[in-house]
């Protein structure tokens, strides 16, 4: 069995889309209570940043994990991707900062 990670923006749209549909429990409701304070990029351009980083040779769980942080330097993003990779060479980790940064 395959695990599909998603970022907060895709489980915040699911829960809305859901909650449109039927009453949401508690544990949902307080999953989108947290994905819509804590998501920090639309659905959609989440989508585009993890095809994004995967292809920089990322795996899925740790592109998402850079999605939901968003982390504004290099010096962050090392503390986000440690220790799934331990030494971070500068020049990926420009290129996936320059990803999440631009407009």
């Amino acid at each position: 069995m395959k695990i599909n990670y998603i970022p907060l923006a895709k489980a915040k749209e699911l829960l809305n889309d859901a909650s449109k549909e039927r009453e949401l429990n508690d544990v949902q409701s307080s999953a989108l209570k947290h994905a819509s304070k804590f998501s920090k990029v639309s659905a959609e351009k989440a989508a585009k940043l993890e095809k994004e980083l995967v292809s920089f040779g990322l795996e899925e769980v740790l592109a998402v994990k850079v999605i939901d942080v968003l982390p504004a330097n290099i010096d962050e993003l090392r503390s986000v991707v440690y220790p799934h990779i331990q030494t971070l060479d500068q020049e990926l980790g420009n290129k996936i900062i320059e990803a999440l940064h631009k407009r």
